[in-house]
């Protein structure tokens, strides 16, 4: 939708007018000649409101002129086409010139309120005072630290808000004889009658004919920083209190190398010499000092060094620093410390240093110091000659490079570990030399403290790993003919037995035929054999459970019954010695082999009976012990000494008594039985005293075990 304003229906009215006017004279009057200055009226105010638009309007009206004129006066001159060209130059100058004038208005229009902008979101008060002292302009921030509206002060004088009201006239005079006033303090009163001290700057304003006409002031409020330039002064006296309870010495030269302050320190040992030359002070010289640094800290640089005092035969350590005085001056503040004894103990420090280094780099172990990205940034002579690169070839060399590929994430789980603390052993791996050699090492990783680097300790194995491979080939071979021999004397124990099937059986044969004395020596030969044949079956039965060909056949057995047959056997042996044998056993069954426990029982007892002299003792126990079963034959013979009892269950092991010579055997028996129980998963043990007796004990479990074959 078009909207119509007053300025546009007002052309349009005089435009139309015009055009009417034309027509009227025109057509109704029979006027021969259109009078086309009125024309410039609605151009003139179409140019002055809506500027270049106004050629619109000169079309218009140019069109209808001619027209008019065509309709009137045939042929056309060429002075109507000129006045219509005038009308449309008039029209283009005319609001050329309005636009023009109008982008000047919107740019005086935007400075104005740019500068109002600045003034008033200016953090600094900007205030105007005409030549009679009156306040002509008052912005946001004079209003915020002063108290006061711009209504309340504009058309004033600013004497009244100056702590001294005369002030205010020494500021326009100065600033009328200098033109300007830079960083000017005054103290000024708020509305609340609080004082406010200012940093002010002004500016004379001149008229355009260069006749002053008032001043500009652009104040702050500094009453924090004075504030805080009072407490500085008071740091500095403080300050100046610390120097003086120091136990380091402090002292403050001039450019001169005059002495401005010393602290107690300084005093106790020089004297006060506050006032001296520096150099007379503390050196007794007559010039200053060939390693003097005023120059250099007086240059605005600060600088720490040493300084030996040959004269006390002590060291100190000296800061020396610019000190800027009040006056914006410099001079050089001096703190030193005595680090005689900081020296001496640095100087052990070394002497440390050097002693772990000797040891470090002289130790027989490769030893490598592994940063953490895994290169590394030092290494001694043997870790030198384990890889075959120089040291500063090795330095920022992978650590890893040297790792063989198969054990490559063995490693790093292992030195992942060791950051972590989570290991304490060493790891061996393949380490690849610069040849291309593999040598074998054992590493241990140590993180060092504080770091996040560690320390590789590599110990050279190939040699002991190539004696213990051939160790292990040698094993190896030895357990091949262990076997072999295993094998051969199964074979030879068959062989050996099968001799004895005949003898016993002629023997018997021959005995009811032959007369009493012959009958005895038969008996013997019978009794002998029967002896070899025991010895060889134990024999065989070794080879066998070293050969793992031996296993158990489990079953349910009443313990109390098995133990009754062993006795039964075994009890003629024992009525013959008038031996008496008790049995405390309760009712329970067990998983086992009862062929193998029979033999157990028999071995023991069978002992027990054979060492235990005439009209002995034996007592079989066993005890229900919940998971297993203990049994115990114990009997009243001489007993085993001490030092033989850890032994007696070994092979062809024999306590040296002239009862064992007179018994005979090889130590076979308890052998047997030491492996037999240790097939159902028990153990086998014995208690002695001399003279009193000894104790058969084992174990056997309650619970079913897996068959197996040792």
């Amino acid at each position: 939708m078009v909207r119509i304003t007053l300025k546009g229906l007002l052309i349009l009215s005089f435009t139309l007018a015009c055009a009417l006017l034309a027509f009227y004279l025109n057509v109704f009057r029979g006027e021969t000649r259109v009078y086309p200055h009125l024309f410039y009226i609605p151009i003139i105010l179409a140019g002055m409101w809506y500027g270049k638009k106004a050629l619109y309007v000169a079309l218009f009206l140019s069109a209808i002129y001619i027209f008019v004129t065509y309709y009137s006066l045939t042929p056309l001159s060429v002075d109507v086409f000129e006045r219509s060209a005038i009308q449309l130059v008039v029209a283009y100058i005319i609001g050329l010139i309005s636009e023009k004038r109008a982008q000047v208005d919107i740019e005086l229009k935007e400075t104005k309120d740019y500068l109002d902008d600045v003034i008033k979101s200016s953090a600094d008060a900007i205030v105007v005072v005409d030549m009679e002292g009156i306040v002509r302009s008052w912005n946001k921030a004079a209003e915020d630290y002063m108290g006061y509206t711009a209504a309340e002060v504009l058309g004033k004088s600013n004497r009244r808000f100056f702590a001294d009201p005369d002030e205010a006239d020494e500021i326009m005079s100065r600033v009328l004889r200098d033109g300007e006033l830079k960083n000017y303090r005054t103290q000024v009163l708020r509305k609340d009658k609080k004082p406010v001290h200012i940093s002010m700057s002004a500016a004379l304003l001149r008229d355009k004919n260069g006749i002053p006409i008032g001043t500009v002031r652009v104040s702050r409020d500094i009453t924090k920083e004075v504030e805080l330039e009072r407490k500085i002064k008071e740091e500095r006296d403080n300050l100046n209190l610390i120097f003086e309870n120091m136990v380091d010495g402090v002292y403050i030269v001039s450019r001169d190398y005059t002495v401005e302050f010393m602290n107690k320190v300084l005093i106790d040992a020089f004297g006060d010499q506050v006032g001296g030359i520096c150099y007379e002070v503390f050196h007794n010289r007559k010039e200053p000092c060939p390693q003097c640094k005023n120059p250099e800290v007086l240059s605005g640089k600060t600088i720490r060094w040493e300084w030996q005092s040959r004269r006390k035969n002590r060291t100190y350590d000296l800061i020396e620093t610019p000190l800027k005085n009040s006056d914006g001056s410099l001079s050089k503040l001096t703190i030193f410390r005595d680090i005689t004894a900081r020296k001496r103990i640095e100087e052990e420090l070394k002497e440390a240093k050097e002693y772990y280094r000797v040891i470090f780099e002289y130790t027989l172990t490769a030893l490598c110091v592994i940063e953490d990205d895994k290169t590394i940034s030092f290494a001694n002579r043997e870790f030198e000659s384990l890889s075959g690169y120089s040291r500063e070839e090795l330095v920022g060399k992978k650590w890893t490079d040297f790792i063989a590929e198969e054990d490559l994430q063995k490693v790093q789980n292992y030195c992942e570990e060791r950051r972590k603390g989570e290991t304490a052993s060493c790891k061996s791996f393949k380490f690849l030399s610069r040849t291309g050699e593999i040598r074998y090492v054992n590493a241990w990783i140590e993180p060092i403290p504080g770091t996040k680097r560690c320390i590789a300790s590599l110990l050279n194995i190939t040699e002991l790993k190539r004696k213990k491979d051939k160790l292990r080939d040698t094993c190896k071979r030895l357990a091949e003919l262990d076997k072999m021999k295993r094998e051969f004397l199964s074979v030879a124990y068959h062989e050996m037995r099968s001799p004895l099937a005949p003898i016993i059986g002629y023997a018997s044969l021959l005995e009811p035929k032959l007369a009493d004395r012959e009958r005895r020596y038969i008996a013997i030969i019978e009794q002998s054999a029967r002896e070899l044949e025991e010895r060889i079956n134990h024999m065989l039965e070794l080879a066998r459970i070293d050969g793992k060909k031996v296993e158990l056949t489990l079953g349910e057995l009443a313990v109390r019954e098995v133990v009754e047959k062993v006795v039964r056997k075994l009890e003629p042996a024992a009525e013959a010695k008038n031996q008496v044998i008790s049995m405390f056993i309760p009712e329970l069954t067990i998983p086992a082999d009862e062929q193998k426990l029979h033999t157990i029982l028999t071995n023991l007892l069978s002992n027990a009976i054979r060492y235990t002299p005439e009209g002995g003792r034996i007592d079989i126990i066993v005890e229900d012990r919940g998971a297993d079963i203990r049994a115990c034959i114990a009997d009243t013979g001489p007993g085993i000494p001490a030092e033989h009892l850890p032994k007696i269950f070994e092979r062809f092991y024999m306590v040296d008594t002239s009862l064992t010579r007179k018994s005979g055997g090889l130590g076979l028996g308890l052998s047997i039985v030491k492996e037999y129980v240790k097939m159902h998963g028990g153990r086998v043990w014995a208690t002695s005293e001399l003279g009193r007796g000894s104790q058969f004990f084992f174990t056997l479990p309650k619970r079913e075990i897996m068959k197996r074959s040792e």
